[in-house]
């Protein structure tokens, strides 16, 4: 355990030296896992723990034969301990991705916030929105509100923090589960999965300060209603999204790819023209998103019908 803290300070600071920024202490409250590179056994329901000894957990789901613990992670969160086992079996050869030639049919998918995703065929996933909702946001503004009100250092204000952490890990794992369902709902429609290249960070961005030089005063730059803009898009994970389906594609034997996202439900496939007037509303025609894709193979895969039809020029 201690060498793997030695290994997490060591890559914090390789982190540090290419410009990632400082690293964080880490004291007894927040620092929530610790891990084990040997000396691990699971028999049944029972795991052996280096210092800690044998221990009952819930094994759901059991090492296959031929593969070799490599590490295990004890994770604490609101409601528990979780154990993470790293299993390795070098016989067991990597998932290959479709070749760009045995693709059939293929899907571009649009991410947004009134609808999480848009696909290419006409169908749409909606976005429950787990954490912004009416009724969500009231129960951790409650319960958020308690918690300050209680002493510092006191037993009660770690019970509230509890709840708060409780009510956040539910949050957390509603998301999760809903994720895994959208991503094996897409990967089912077509051999090929395209999304948006989306940097997040960078749309979550803070707005630049406006500044009147005649009065020497700060103007009114929009944050106050980005603060909205940026909970909502936190809220729907785009990039977790996307790191799911990639991997459900991947286990399926199917093809996933991303493109540059400028421009992919305004412009026209076939003559490139960018309109606002292409995007109605929530109908997209992202027959370009597949398009980016395909460019150097796109003489080949039009005579095989994989485009539809642009509906709107």
């Amino acid at each position: 355990v201690l060498q793997q803290n030695i290994k997490r300070l060591d890559t914090a600071y390789k982190n540090f030296f290419e410009g990632k920024g400082f690293p964080n202490f880490k004291n007894r409250s927040n620092f929530k896992s610790f891990t084990y590179a040997s000396g691990v056994r699971v028999e049944g329901n029972k795991i052996y723990l280096p210092k800690l000894g044998w221990m009952r957990f819930y094994n759901s789901r059991p090492i296959p034969d031929g593969f070799v613990i490599k590490s295990v992670t004890v994770r604490k969160k609101a409601h528990g301990y979780y154990v993470s086992i790293r299993i390795e079996d070098k016989s067991v050869p990597d998932y290959i991705p479709l070749p760009i030639e045995q693709v059939n049919t293929a899907v571009g998918c649009d991410l947004g916030i009134k609808k999480l995703v848009s696909l290419s065929d006409g169908s749409q996933v909606k976005n429950p929105k787990f954490s912004t909702n009416k009724k969500m946001r009231r129960r951790m503004k409650i319960r958020q509100r308690r918690l300050a009100r209680k002493k510092k250092r006191s037993k009660n204000r770690k019970k509230a923090a509890n709840v708060v952490g409780r009510l956040h890990q539910k949050i957390s794992n509603q998301r999760t589960d809903y994720q895994w369902k959208v991503a094996h709902q897409i990967v089912n429609k077509a051999d090929l999965v395209v999304f948006e290249d989306l940097k997040v960070s960078n749309m979550k961005k803070r707005c630049k300060p406006k500044f009147d030089e005649a009065t020497g005063k700060y103007l009114n730059n929009g944050q106050s209603r980005k603060v909205g803009l940026n909970r909502s898009i936190s809220d729907a994970a785009w990039f977790e999204l996307r790191l799911k389906t990639e991997y459900v594609a991947a286990k399926s034997g199917k093809r996933f790819e991303v493109v540059p996202p400028h421009h992919t439900s305004l412009e026209c496939p076939e003559c490139h023209h960018v309109d606002s007037s292409n995007r109605d509303e929530e109908k997209f025609f992202l027959d370009y998103v597949i398009y980016n894709v395909y460019k150097a193979y796109y003489t080949t895969l039009s005579s095989r019908n994989i485009f539809p039809q642009s509906k709107q020029h």
